[in-house]
């Protein structure tokens, strides 16, 4: 597990940001919407106080050889790139994040990704984040994102709120949303954080709930804490024409394609400091 901590600096209590998870690609695979994901990146690229984190899975990661290996699933430009695929794979990824490394906040690995290095001793995730200057967040991580407002003058002492973030790339899948939500809060009582982050599951559902406490000094009154879950798409599609994958082999159900976008509005009351868009 590993954790980070990041600081934002901005001038109103009324500021907004957003942050949009971006993984479960799959890029290389025949069915990956490469559109959609350069639609994103074009999303993030132009919108002001809007953040990325990397969630895992960026390419599918499966070369000649290996028991998974369809010829038939993969994207045809990637056809001649037989011999280095997932590195062929990452190369265009680079390319694809170059414009908003700036505002990544970290990248997961992704099990399509670990597995390779488990079997094929090739680091392309440790790779990517070198070269994006990204911090590697590995499997997990816990963020610690400070939002600090800067005082109207220099003698000002500024003030700030924190945001803590859960992020896993996750083992959270099945058929069904509600199985898919009970797992999410089950891995969210292990770990004391504002938002959870999860991907593998190729769903966009959010879950909601809000915490209550009391001050640990001063006069007693009840403290509300809003906790969000949320598990953050794909852009690999569940059917593909001309193929035989094996989601359409499982019988899974189709999915939307993108990401989600979490708007934080850090000074707000808690139950209104975080929304999630699905789409």
């Amino acid at each position: 597990m590993f954790v980070h901590s990041i600081i934002t600096e901005h001038g109103s209590r009324h500021d907004e940001f957003a942050l949009v998870p971006i993984g479960d690609i799959h890029l290389g695979a025949k069915a990956c919407d490469a559109d959609a994901l350069k639609a994103t990146i074009q999303e993030v690229t132009c919108s002001s106080g809007t953040n990325w984190i990397g969630m895992g899975d960026y390419a599918e990661c499966i070369a000649p050889g290996d028991k998974r290996f369809d010829l038939r699933t993969i994207e045809p430009r990637f056809l001649p790139k037989l011999d280095d695929l997932p590195n062929a794979c990452f190369e265009e990824l680079r390319g694809l994040f170059g414009p908003i490394k700036e505002k990544c906040l970290g990248l997961l690995v992704g099990n399509h990704e670990e597995t390779l290095r488990l079997r094929q001793s090739q680091d392309v995730h440790g790779a990517l984040c070198v070269a994006l200057g990204a911090k590697n967040l590995g499997y997990d991580a816990l963020i610690r994102w400070t939002f600090r407002r800067k005082g109207p003058t220099q003698r000002s002492r500024p003030s700030s709120v924190v945001l803590i973030i859960f992020a896993s790339h996750s083992t959270i899948a099945g058929r069904r949303d509600g199985g898919k939500v009970n797992r999410m809060q089950d891995v969210s009582r292990n770990f004391d954080a504002d938002l959870y982050l999860f991907g593998h599951g190729h769903a966009q559902i959010a879950s909601r709930s809000v915490e209550l406490s009391v001050p640990s000094s001063g006069s007693p009154k009840l403290k509300e804490r809003l906790r969000l879950q949320c598990m953050t798409g794909t852009y690999r599609k569940t059917y593909e024409l001309g193929t035989l994958d094996y989601s359409e082999k499982g019988g899974y159900s189709p999915v939307p394609i993108g990401s989600p976008v979490i708007k934080i509005t850090p000074w707000a009351p808690p139950r209104q400091r975080m929304e999630v868009t699905i789409r």
